[in-house]
């Protein structure tokens, strides 16, 4: 016998929510201090005094007093148990009606197809089947969408699972843009709080870079206040003095090397003065840079969390001017590296176009990750008539757009 409460306990919520095979960190309780913007409320189901079913649900005022619901990677339950599937829906409805909402918007983490690139791409053998209980109880499935402004969350993207995470088996470029950060002195230093300034201002710079709005210093701080033990951050940074010293000594040994060389020494000496230009303007980069920031400049950095398994890599930036050390390459192999020993299995990068075809995936595929394509949105229609209505001016809306 199924039983339908209100206000589930956050911790037993997130307990349930850990262990289950749909486990995301958007629908752990403390993201509802993330968006504080929203209104929310812990729903589930109970089977003989067991919860069986969970859902945090954001609630999003609308004109005239009405609502729309969104539980976001939710909500968490069987979906091949179309009983629990269909009671869950039918309070979530009833639910919906005390908050006057137009609809239940939910893009469950329901796996379509996982592939590494160059794979054939295989359609789970169960997803067809959650999809039909879905719609079969009452759901209007927004389809099999490819780009990533089509949906509210990304219906793929890259995931690193711990088994694949193995520095040996990356390939031969990899290895060496990771040697190239390590050799040229770029160091990663792991911290919380502390880092969100230093943080926001690469995310600036990424966002200049970009010419896309990302988020401020107070978006951070909030992710780690709402995350005290599972949030971090990871800066990439550069000793110039450090760096400028050892090139300055280059250029001593240089001077000294051609000084030393015989007049047939053509090519070598074609080389060694080749060699000068290049550290000349080096030396003098370092030395400007060291005059503007002082001794160390960060050049890179992530923000992560920890949620059950599961990681979320959130946020990542990097000073463009610093691009040839490979600050990057390090900088996200070290925060995976953290995620998988703070007991996640795995990492996600982030989202994907569907094409597959972005610079995105080319960064991210170095590290072995496999390719997620979830199902996508779901519509539960609370007021039937009003949500027609609104779906219809959001997709004229999009359009104009």
């Amino acid at each position: 016998m199924y039983e339908f409460k209100i206000n589930i306990d956050e911790q037993a919520h997130d307990a349930f929510v850990k262990t289950s095979p749909y486990a995301n960190l958007l629908q752990s309780s403390a993201w509802a201090k993330v968006k504080d913007n929203w209104g929310h409320v812990i729903v589930g189901v109970y089977e003989d005094g067991k919860l069986v079913a969970s859902a945090l649900v954001l609630i999003k005022t609308l004109p005239l007093g009405l609502t729309m619901l969104y539980t976001p990677r939710g909500a968490i339950m069987d979906y091949l148990n179309r009983p629990l599937v269909h009671f869950f829906m039918e309070n979530l409805k009833k639910y919906g009606k005390t908050k006057k909402a137009l609809f239940l918007k939910m893009d469950p983490t329901i796996h379509y197809r996982d592939f590494h690139v160059g794979e054939d791409q295989v359609i789970n053998g169960e997803a067809e089947k959650k999809i039909q209980t879905l719609i079969s109880c009452g759901a209007k499935w927004q389809g099999l969408t490819m780009a990533m402004d089509e949906t509210i969350q990304p219906r793929f993207q890259a995931n690193v699972y711990k088994e694949d995470f193995d520095e040996e088996s990356f390939t031969k470029k990899t290895r060496q843009m990771l040697r190239t950060a390590r050799n040229k002195g770029v160091k990663v230093r792991l911290g919380g709080k502390e880092f969100i300034p230093e943080f926001a201002q690469i995310m600036e710079k990424t966002s200049e870079r970009k010419h896309i709005a990302l988020r401020q210093k107070e978006y951070f701080e909030k992710l780690l206040n709402a995350y005290p033990e599972d949030a971090f951050i990871m800066l990439a940074e550069l000793n110039l003095k450090e760096l400028f010293e050892a090139t300055k000594k280059r250029y001593d040994d240089n001077e000294t090397a051609l000084a030393k060389l015989k007049e047939n020494q053509v090519k070598k000496r074609h080389n060694l003065e080749e060699l000068r230009t290049s550290l000349i303007r080096e030396v003098n980069e370092l030395e400007e840079k060291m005059n503007q920031f002082g001794d160390t400049v960060v050049i890179a950095g992530t923000l992560s969390i920890v949620f059950g398994k599961t990681s979320e890599i959130l946020y990542a930036g990097m000073d463009e001017s610093y691009k040839r050390y490979m600050p990057a390459y390090l900088t996200w192999f070290e925060t995976i590296k953290e995620c998988f020993n703070r007991g996640a299995e795995t990492s996600n990068m982030g989202g994907l176009e569907g094409t597959l075809n972005d610079g995105l995936l080319q960064f991210k595929n170095n590290f072995l990750p496999t390719i997620e394509e979830f199902a996508g949105e779901f519509d539960l229609p609370i007021n039937k008539l009003l949500f027609s209505m609104s779906e219809y001016f959001y997709k004229l809306r999009k359009k104009k757009h």
